[in-house]
């Protein structure tokens, strides 16, 4: 019988779930195991010492250390070094026969912090059936180059699970459950060296073992022993991931259900589920702040064109799978197609559903540049209306319409708002967490996110208040309320009626200011923001307020409309537009 199965029937229904034992790789490092097992002695839970293929100096260390533990622990040998993924499993499978449910590996060279073991066994018998694992928290005697190899395995671990949930793959620090683990060991051959950490967390991930992570210090001692070799284990690690990538497409469509989206922000691209039951602000949006400071990060250390070329693969992974997004983009190039047509307005060639993706993911990388000042003012032109530039002369303040299209963040950066305070509303309740972000990407920035489920009277009364204050309101203008998705108005958008938010209008007359429109977009010649003057200031009666509304929405749409036959592809609204009811 499988040790697998046998463990399986013993933890369901003769054991309570959650029995421990821990497991310690062991090669050469047996001047350091003493201290490791005193600070774990405690615990009173069984060892299993799995000795690698030590020297006869360490083997007689290791000898001393049976006679004095006694029925307390477990000596396993390799007559030669096998890798410490082989000692693990290999003390994984010992642990099972033993009749233990759970395998807490710990290395033997004490860099992990023994006072975080309670914790990750607490959540261990919360979670019986996750993978518990240390989360490292490194002090100033991390080299430098450990830091970097492991930010660059995330980096593909991030793409291997099309998710952000694995926080970290190479601490040896956790708790494995030991049915499912040996399942799959069972199954799959997993690398027995310095890739079996990573390895063995994300195919499990794949297999949909839940994963938990708790925060645990890690320190290098000064003259502490590594077994890492740079350039054998580098390469081994480098196969293993060549080896993941390859092997994670049949897995597709069970990982991208766990997704977290790495791209987030003002213009976000979402999921929609079934059309007809829920409204797009309801649906879980494939995005994570997260996500967007790794982004950050590695446009900063490795630059453009490291940062673009690990963004295309991703964009061809959520491409492939999302399927209602790549359809609604499929709709809205046919319409544009269409009514570019009934317009006689020319086109580029060869639009389709994947360079629409692509050029979302081109826009994160242009958001980025734009938060940190990276883009030089000489590639952006600017384009505004005489109006406009009057009003900004005066020191004027008022709304600012926007929209899906286009990239927002290239009018905070480039426009004429330089030194004034642009405060964007957006429907999330994570406002203040971007505003987190944007300080700590772009310090001078003064463009603030103001989180507002519904536009009522008392968003009326702060927003009033910062316009006397001399600040702008951005709002997009194309997106239904999430509270009241009912308060719409239908608009002739690309040739077919569409429905538009009643409240950027009306909150636009209730303020009594001038109201522009922007759009930051890329055109055939380059990145452009066009500003124009909307109204001044938006006029909506008491008497008809129903007709005004819908004139004024129309006159927004048109000027959609405009843009997007500019700029056919920055519109990034990835659901049906166009869908009756709830938009």
């Amino acid at each position: 019988m499988p040790e697998s199965y046998s463990l399986f029937l013993k933890s369901y229904f003769l054991l309570p779930p959650v029995q421990p034992c821990i497991v310690i790789p062991c090669y050469n490092h047996a001047s350091t195991l003493p201290a490791v097992l005193e600070a774990l002695a405690p615990l009173s839970i069984h060892f299993i010492v799995v000795d690698d293929g030590s020297d006869a100096a360490n083997v007689q260390i290791l000898d001393q250390l049976v006679r004095e533990r006694g029925s307390g622990l477990t000596l396993m040998r390799h007559p030669v070094n096998q890798g410490k993924g082989s000692a693990v499993i290999n003390g994984m499978r010992e642990a099972a026969r033993l009749g233990f449910t759970h395998a807490l590996q710990i290395d033997s060279d004490g860099q992990h912090d023994s006072a975080a073991l309670p914790a990750l066994l607490k959540v261990s018998r919360e979670n019986p059936d996750a993978l518990v694992s240390g989360c490292p928290v490194y002090d100033k005697s991390a080299p430098f180059s450990r830091r970097y190899g492991r930010l660059i395995t995330q980096a593909w671990v991030y793409l291997e699970t099309l998710s952000f949930q694995l926080k970290d793959t190479m601490c040896g620090l956790r708790i494995y459950p030991l049915a499912s683990t040996l399942a799959l060991l069972d199954k799959k051959q997993i690398g027995l060296g310095m890739d079996f950490d990573v390895e063995i967390m994300v195919r499990l991930f794949w297999e949909k073992v839940p994963v938990r992570f708790v925060p645990v210090h890690v320190t290098y001692p000064e003259g502490g022993l590594s077994h890492f070799h740079p350039v054998r284990d580098n390469l081994r690690i480098s196969w293993m991931h060549t080896k993941l990538v390859c092997s994670m497409f049949p897995h597709w469509f069970g990982i991208s259900g766990r997704a977290a989206e790495p791209f987030s922000g003002f213009c976000a691209c979402e999921q929609k589920k079934e059309a007809s039951e829920t409204h797009w602000a309801q649906t879980a949006e494939r995005r994570g702040l997260w996500g967007m400071r790794f982004l950050f990060f590695t446009h900063r250390v490795l630059g453009r064109r490291v940062f673009l070329l690990s963004l295309y693969p991703v964009i061809a992974v959520f491409w492939l799978t999302g399927g209602r997004a790549r359809r609604a983009s499929g709709g809205y190039l046919r319409r544009l197609r269409d009514r570019a047509t009934a317009l006689n307005v020319p086109l580029p060639e060869h639009l389709n559903s994947f360079r629409h993706f692509v050029r979302f993911g081109e826009a994160i990388h242009e958001k980025i540049a734009a938060w940190r000042g990276e883009i030089p003012p000489s590639n952006v032109q600017i384009i505004q209306s005489p109006e406009v530039i009057e009003l900004l002369k005066k020191g004027g303040s008022g709304v600012i319409f926007g929209g899906h299209l286009g990239n927002f963040e290239l009018c905070r950066a480039f426009g004429a708002f330089e030194g004034r305070v642009v405060n964007a509303i957006v429907f999330t309740k994570h406002a203040e967490r971007f505003n987190q972000l944007l300080r700590d990407v772009a310090p001078g920035s003064q463009f603030n996110l103001i989180s507002a489920a519904v536009l009522g009277p008392a968003t009326a009364v702060l927003l009033q208040e910062k316009i006397a204050n001399g600040e702008w309101v951005a709002i997009t203008a194309d997106r239904t309320s999430v509270n009241n998705p009912e308060r719409t108005v239908t608009a002739e958008f690309l040739g077919a009626p569409a429905r538009f938010p009643q409240g950027p209008f009306l909150l636009a007359a209730a303020l009594k200011c001038p109201v522009l429109l922007m759009f930051g977009i890329r055109e055939a010649d380059g990145l452009k923001i066009h500003i124009e003057l909307f109204a001044d200031p938006l006029e909506i009666n008491r008497t008809t307020r129903a007709g005004d509304i819908a004139r004024e929405a129309q006159r927004f749409a048109g000027k959609l409309e405009q843009y997007c036959l500019r700029a056919p592809l920055d519109w990034f609204n990835f659901y049906d537009f166009w869908e009756k009811g709830k938009e």
